[in-house]
Parts: C-alpha cells; structure tokens; sequence
C-alpha cells in the first residue's frame, strides 16, 4: 500500500462517513447570473416607483379617491407624529429658528447612514457601490411617491372647486386686476403692524381650518406643523421661500421673509400638506384660504402676492395696458412690491437660484407640471373664481 493510500484509510477510520460524502467543488465567484439578479433587486424599488407614478397619470379619478382622500391622509398622520412631538418641545417660538426641524435632524441622520452604506460598498468593488447607490436613489423614491408623491397625479383643483378655468380674456384679466387694487388699496389705509412670527403657524393652521370647515373636500389637516427651519438663508439665497417635507409632514417658511412673503408661503406649504402637489394650485389655494381668512394681515398678504402674479400676466398678455395700469396705480401698492423686489433681489443669490430653478423645473417636468394653463394655473383660477361670482370677500 502507498503513503498516500495508507492516509486515505487513516482518514476513514477518523471519520466514517467522509468516503460518502462528494467533495466541495471549487468557488470561482459570482456568476453572470448572479450579477443579474443582484442588479434586479437594486432596481425594484426605482422601478416600481416609476411606474406607479406613470400608470397614475392615467386615472386620476382613482388617484383622488383611493389615495388623495384615502390612503394618503392616512399614511401622513401616522408620519407627523415623531415630528408633531419634535415641534412641541423644539419650535415653541414659532419661526424664529431656535431649533433645528425634525426634517433637518432626519435629514442629516439619513445622509450619515447612506454615507456609510456607500463607502461600505465602495470597498467591495465598483460594481458593488453602483449596486447599492441605485437602490438608494429608488429607495428614496418609492418612498416619496408612496408617502405624498402620487398626490401629482390627482384630479385637477379645478374639478373639485368646480371653476371653469377657459381661456382667459385680457379684458377679464385687467378686470381682476382693477378689483384686487382697489381691494389692496383699503386694506392698506389700515394702520400696519409688524407680524408676531411667533404666532404665524398658529394663525395659518387657523386660517386653513376655516377653510376646510367651509369645503371639507381640500383637506384633511386642520393643525400643520409650520417650522422655522435652521437653513431659512439657504433656502431664501436659491429663490426658494418655503419646503414640505412629506417625511415628516412639516411645513418649512424661510424665517426672515417679509411679512406678505411669510404669511402666504405659510399658506402655500400647508396646501401641499393636505395633498395639493401642484405649484401653481398650491398657490391658487394660498390666496384662496388668505382671503377668505377674516385676518386682515393674511388678506393683504394674499392680494399682495396674487396681485403680483395676475401683473405678470396682463403685461405677458398685452405690454401697454399693464404700462398704463401701474402708472396709476396706488403708490402704498408700488412701495410693498418694491420693498419686496428689493428683499429678493438682496438676498437671492443669481447662481443658487438658477441652479435651484432647473432641478425645479426638471423635477416638474417630471410629475407633468409644465406648460400648462393660459398665464400659469393660479391666474387662471383667480380669473375663474371671478367668473364663478364666488369671489373672496375681499374683492366684493
């Protein structure tokens, strides 16, 4: 008998079964179709997300039933309350940035976790970290379709508010402009007090509470959670006066706007808590509820605004009549855009605020917000609610 012969049998008699078992096959690594699936996991969830997101854009009567009214109020009140509690113990003085918000703390938590999740992956290959930053991103986005994203797709404001929102005449946009200025102009023989920041959230959630009192169908939050938040420069220097954030269902004001500004991004982002995704409905929605709030400093701020934007388009829509409309115009009303002009113009950075513009406008592009409406959705709901004859008290 061989050595070698001589240690098999030394082996066996060690361990019996050795002989019938087959012997490890050799790893030569993942497969091509291990690769494969693992690329199929990482790409579910960006997947699935986008194709709730597309199939939703054909049926937005069940969007509005099933998720806008249904599952998504539900699925946000389950979201506010770690934010709820967060605001209660942190935000007691109101937008005045004492604290960070629950979003900026989830944020930062988030970002330190992904952080680690990538390098993780980067010392496992390339491959690996492409891998994982795809499920991130599909993570992320699922996520945000799930919590309020779909909310793009719903029926338009217009259906709910039942407004015809035709093409609109420069007749009947001159004419609303003539209502609004003249309604500004009383609100502005009042003497104007500087507004308590510290009871704007308050005062807003109060405002929309009404409103929902008078048509239940544009919400369901009667107490947002508006929040002054720590990067209120950041945001003011990219153009943008206000956030909400689904995660956490709180509504994010710029804390040093000015007053007309404060009040009616307040309003604004509290439109996009209750479900109404769209920009220029959110804005619509802002100066609805304003208006009709019987808070004098959140109607002038919502003429203020509105007035600004029904401007824009009577000058898109024929230059001279608008040259010859604010040469007449009220000199107190010419002061409160020039003070705003002057507020923007200081503190917007060109560059941040283009940058911010295109991922805006990419991202609005995306849920099928553009190219839309005569002169922008929020005129031609004004002009439509002047139509209807149920205008806002203010221009009665």
């Amino acid at each position: 008998m061989t050595t070698a012969e001589q240690d098999s049998v030394e082996d066996a008699a060690e361990d019996p079964e050795e002989g019938l078992r087959p012997r490890a096959l050799a790893y030569d690594g993942p497969t091509a179709r291990d690769d494969v699936r693992r690329w199929v996991r990482c790409v579910i969830p960006l997947a699935v997300a986008l194709v709730l997101s597309v199939v939703a854009r054909f049926v937005p009567a069940q969007v509005e039933e099933i998720y806008s009214r249904g599952i998504y109020p539900r699925l946000a009140g389950l979201v506010e309350g770690p934010a709820r509690s967060w605001s209660e113990a942190k935000h007691a003085a109101g937008l005045s940035r004492t604290a960070l918000s629950f979003s900026e703390v989830l944020v930062m938590g988030v970002l330190a976790l992904v952080a680690l999740f990538l390098t993780h992956a980067a010392f496992k290959g390339v491959g690996t970290f492409v891998r994982r930053a795809f499920w991130v991103v599909g993570f992320g986005s699922l996520s945000f379709v799930v919590l309020w994203g779909l909310n793009h797709a719903r029926e338009p404001l217009a259906q709910t508010l039942n407004l015809d929102v035709s093409p609109v005449a420069v007749g009947e946009l001159d004419r609303v402009a003539d209502e609004m200025a003249i309604a500004l102009s009383a609100l502005l023989e009042e003497s104007i007090e500087p507004v308590d920041r510290k009871a704007v959230p308050t005062r807003a959630a109060e405002a929309w509470a009404l409103a929902l009192e008078a048509i239940p169908s544009l919400g369901w939050q009667t107490r947002a959670i508006v929040v002054g938040p720590e990067l209120s420069e950041t945001l003011v220097s990219a153009g943008i006066s206000g956030v909400f954030s689904p995660f956490s269902q709180e509504a994010h004001v710029a804390a040093h706007l000015p007053d007309p500004d404060l009040l009616f991004t307040a309003l604004h982002e509290i439109a996009h808590v209750q479900g109404w995704a769209r920009e220029d409905e959110a804005n619509y929605l802002a100066w609805r509820v304003g208006s009709r709030s019987g808070d004098p400093d959140f109607e002038r701020a919502s003429l203020i605004i509105a007035l600004g934007h029904v401007h824009r388009a009577l000058e898109i829509a024929d230059r001279e009549l608008m040259a010859a409309r604010w040469h007449d115009l009220d000199p107190r009303i010419k002061a409160q855009f020039s003070a705003r002009a002057a507020f923007w113009g200081r503190e917007r950075s060109m560059i941040a605020s283009r940058a911010a513009r295109a991922v805006n406008e990419v991202y609005l592009r995306s849920h099928g917000q553009a190219g839309v409406a005569t002169y922008g959705r929020m005129v031609d709901l004004i002009v439509a609610e002047w139509r209807s004859g149920d205008r806002a008290d203010v221009l009665r």
